[in-house]
């Protein structure tokens, strides 16, 4: 996840350069005053400070939390700035030490709302570059585009009370259209942003640089620098933004298009949707075959387990171009994308599945658009091919490989490959320099790997999402092929507030002929792996019978927050609540030989929960008052607010120490874990999470805390708070390989298994086991990291 930041003079700068200047934000105050005048502190922060560096102007940023009680340090910057037509923002920060902080965070203000995103620096004395692209950057309220951005607000967030300071400068556009950018994303709100925002992931992992446009935002101005248009999913448009794209094709320009989109613009690029086939079994749609001659540079199938599709006339000027085969490699008689000379028909949407052979499959079929793609993407890929691992050149990682012991020729293969890249390059060969460059890429990455070296008796897991595993695998195999590579566990996904994948005379079953708490045991066992059963806690989940739910709320046994909405998680405070979370786990102690189990969701949604009924009835028993000015009595500066987060905790502490007892009771030896959030100091009170006196009261056997980011740096600081927070309870760190918003290549997995190691934690634990994880993760780790 990377991020965005802002530094100082905007609009001098940005004005003499035109609207569209790369440049938006430059230090360049004439003193201090200056400085403060523009960047306003919030209450408890220190004001900034113009400097002037060896190396040029800054701005200083000072964090101050030795001696004070602030959750962070913020500034805030009011300025008009349209963001509309870039695909991100970049800039460059240097902070000597960001260990005091737990993470870094920018905010744009528009509207009545916020786009907002985490990010966080390096560390050391150089200066680094960050870049976000604004398909990660979250909302709060209500935005009103881009292009109405009035307020920067910058942040960082307490993690230890020490002092540090940061310097920011170079706050520039990322992905300009007409500049370093030809195509566009068209995101539409609501359902649709989930697929506008994967095309992005997509797009950058193809190596092209998009910029995203709300549907709500789209003009004929704004689409005038862009040759493709992708609609990842909109199967409606507002009106002025269906007239612009109907223009823009009637002027040459060319659509991706995913799924349903509207029938006017189908229309108008030659497409006929004619009719809607649902599977009649799982995997009957499960990749995608591309037919020989077709879509230049494409690979011959790229796998995508889809559900459903839309099915198209075809003749005339349109006609398929790749077909749709079922989990047995076998044709379906579906198309799965139609060509026209105005656009490329995806006849459902790109889901996040398949890998590299997705990405290119999706960069031959823009540069089957636009040829310029094609050039871009070559270019990019040979670039990144030099880069191994955090090293910038073959010759840096070399050394860093030969100082750990490796041969001085261990990346001469990868070199020669590189070098080979380059040469097709040069000669104009784009897409054999872009394949050339992901064997160059692999070359490196195998060497790399390999390089890495194991550490006897640490503890090596996966958490599991799948109560059935690894989709396309059984339980065997998936077990099998983590044992191979050295893995000790796996924390399966078996039990959420509302529903069992085991047998239970307590909670739904998820089905009436399956156990896959046995079958995944069984499995496990066969492989010498060990296995903690993991349950999201209150979280009733997808899956929770209808009967189930709507027994919860009859009973009033699901939370609300403080305006009385109703979320389909269990009421922490209800007694019958806990002891269904207790039962329900000591249950699966009771009825399976399993080695441990595993907490997740053990605390609240947010600070803003739980305010049901209930819960104002048990905290008035609680504290003994009357609680007249409810739900204000709880909320941040009411009156008993110390009082209300005390009680919040002890609901999810009494769960904890239940289990612990209980499951130890039933099956001694049994080990007690936990998923939690990662800064136990600010938590506590956020969530109600109080992991540090479980560890203190030995409720917990070992502790995972979810550090996941791809930043080296915030990894290494979250580690050793942690690791002070449990004591001499054993903490494996949680890496986010592919956590929401992160995919993480083997090299940056290994990264933070080192980093864990050099803090002292006794193993790690890794999200999430899937198929690129199986594929991709788990044997580039076995060759050297986790060899058995």
């Amino acid at each position: 996840m990377s991020p965005v930041v802002t530094c100082a003079v905007f609009l001098a700068v940005a004005a003499a350069m035109g609207a569209e200047a790369p440049v938006i934000v430059a230090p360049s105050y004439a003193d201090d005053a200056a400085a403060r005048a523009a960047w306003v502190p919030m209450a408890g922060t220190r004001p900034v400070e113009q400097v002037r560096l060896p190396d040029g102007p800054a701005l200083r940023l000072p964090i101050t939390f030795a001696g004070t009680t602030i959750d962070r340090a913020s500034w805030d910057l009011q300025a008009q700035l349209d963001l509309t037509t870039s695909r991100g923002i970049t800039f460059q920060v240097r902070c000597a030490d960001p260990s005091p902080v737990s993470y870094f965070s920018v905010y744009f203000q528009s509207g009545a709302g916020w786009y907002h995103t985490e990010w966080f620096p390096d560390g050391g004395d150089g200066w680094s570059t960050v870049t976000i692209n604004k398909s990660v950057m979250g909302s709060e309220g209500e935005p009103a585009g881009w292009g109405k951005i009035t307020a920067v607000r910058f942040s960082a967030w307490r993690g230890e009370a020490r002092d540090t300071e940061l310097f920011v400068r170079q706050v520039a556009r990322a992905g300009v259209a007409g500049v370093d950018t030809n195509v566009v994303v068209i995101r539409n709100e609501g359902d649709g942003a989930e697929f506008a925002n994967q095309m992005a992931d997509k797009l950058v992992t193809a190596g092209i640089g998009a910029v995203m446009l709300s549907a709500a935002e789209v003009t004929p101005e704004l689409l005038k620098p862009y040759a493709v248009a992708v609609l990842p999913y909109n199967p409606t448009l507002p009106a002025p933004a269906l007239a612009a794209l109907e223009g823009f094709v009637a002027g040459g320009g060319k659509l991706l298009a995913c799924y349903g989109f509207p029938a006017a613009l189908a229309k108008a690029v030659g497409i006929e949707i004619v009719d809607f086939k649902r599977q009649e079994r799982p995997g009957q749609f499960a990749a995608i075959a591309v037919r020989p001659g077709e879509l230049p540079g494409a690979p011959a199938v790229a796998k995508q387990a889809s559900w459903n599709v839309n099915v198209a006339r075809t003749g005339g000027p349109a006609k398929v171009v790749a077909d749709w085969l079922d989990d047995k490699g076998q044709p379906t008689g579906y198309g799965a994308i139609v060509e026209t000379p105005q656009a490329l028909w995806l006849t459902h949407v790109l889901l996040s599945d398949g890998g590299a052979a997705k990405a290119r499959l999706l960069l031959a079929m823009v540069g089957r658009l636009s040829a310029q793609v094609w050039r871009g993407a070559a270019e990019a890929a040979v670039a990144r091919a030099a880069r191994v691992s955090r090293y910038a050149s073959f010759d840096e990682a070399t050394a860093a490989l030969v100082k750990d012991g490796a041969p001085a020729n261990v990346l001469d293969g990868a070199r020669r490959e590189h070098q080979a890249a380059q040469t097709l390059l040069a000669a104009g060969r784009y897409p054999e320099a872009f394949d050339q460059a992901g064997r160059a890429a692999e070359a490196a990455t195998r060497a790399w790997c390999a390089s890495q070296k194991p550490r006897a008796g640490e503890f090596r897991a996966f958490w599991c999402h799948s109560a059935s595993g690894v989709s396309g695998m059984t339980w065997d195999q998936a077990a099998e092929l983590l044992a191979k590579n050295g893995f000790t566990a796996v924390l399966p996904n078996m039990l959420w507030g509302g529903v069992t994948f085991g047998r239970s005379d307590l909670l739904p079953q998820a089905s009436a002929t399956r156990d896959d708490i046995a079958d995944c045991l069984a499995a496990c066992r066969r492989h010498g792996l060990k296995v903690h059963v993991w349950k999201v806690n209150w979280n009733t989940g997808w899956s929770v019978p209808k009967e189930f739910l709507d027994k919860m709320r009859a009973e009033g046994r699901l939370q609300m927050d403080a305006k009385g909405q109703t979320e389909p998680w269990l009421c922490p405070s209800s007694p019958a609540n806990q002891q269904l979370e207790i039962d329900s786990m000591v249950e699966v102690a009771r009825r399976y030989a399993v080695d441990g189990l595993h907490f997740d969701y053990i605390r609240y949604p947010d600070n803003n929960h739980c305010f049901c009924p209930g819960c104002r009835e048990r905290f008035a028993r609680s504290t003994g008052d009357a609680l007249a000015d409810w739900p204000k009595v709880a909320l941040p500066g009411g009156r008993l607010r110390a009082a209300w987060l005390d009680w919040r905790r002890s609901n999810i502490t009494a769960v904890v120490k239940g289990v612990s007892e209980g499951a130890r009771a039933v099956r001694p030896g049994i080990q007690l874990s936990a998923a939690v959030f990662s800064n136990w100091a600010v938590d506590r009170d956020s969530i109600g999470q109080d992991w540090k006196l479980w560890c203190d009261k030995g409720w917990l056997d070992f502790v995972c805390p979810m550090d996941y980011t791809t930043s080296n740096y915030r990894f290494a600081g979250e580690v050793v708070r942690q690791i002070g927070w449990a004591g001499k309870v054993p903490v494996y760190p949680g890496i986010g390989a592919s956590a929401t918003g992160i995919a993480m290549t083997p090299e940056q997995v290994i990264e933070q298994i080192k980093i864990a190691r050099e803090k002292g934690a006794g193993g790690f634990t890794i999200f999430n086991y899937g198929p690129n994880e199986a594929a991709n993760i788990v044997p580039m780790l076995g060759l050297g990291i986790t060899r058995p």
